[in-house]
C-alpha cells in the first residue's frame, strides 16, 4: 500500500512538472498578433485625439496598478 501510495505522488509530480513546461514553452511560440515573446498581455488600444487621458501607474512589489483618468480643460 504504501509504494502504491508514493508512486502516485511521484506521477502526480511528474505530470505537473510536464504541464507546467508545455503551458511555459507555449509563451515562446508566436502568437496572431506581433508582440515581443515573455511579455506582459496587456491589452492597449491606440491613442485618440479626442481622449485626454493620463496614465496613473501604482507601483508596488509584485504588483503595479495601470489606470487611465481622464483630465479635464479646467485647471
Amino acid at each position: 500500500m504504501t509504494t502504491w501510495f508514493h508512486t502516485t505522488i511521484l506521477a502526480t509530480c511528474a505530470a505537473a512538472t510536464i504541464a507546467v513546461g508545455f503551458a511555459s514553452a507555449a509563451v515562446y511560440t508566436d502568437r496572431d498578433i506581433p508582440a515581443a515573446k515573455k511579455t506582459d498581455r496587456l491589452v492597449t488600444a491606440p491613442a485618440t485625439p479626442d481622449a485626454r487621458t493620463i496614465t496613473v501607474v501604482d507601483s508596488q512589489q509584485g504588483m503595479s496598478v495601470i489606470t487611465r483618468v481622464p483630465v479635464s480643460d479646467a485647471n
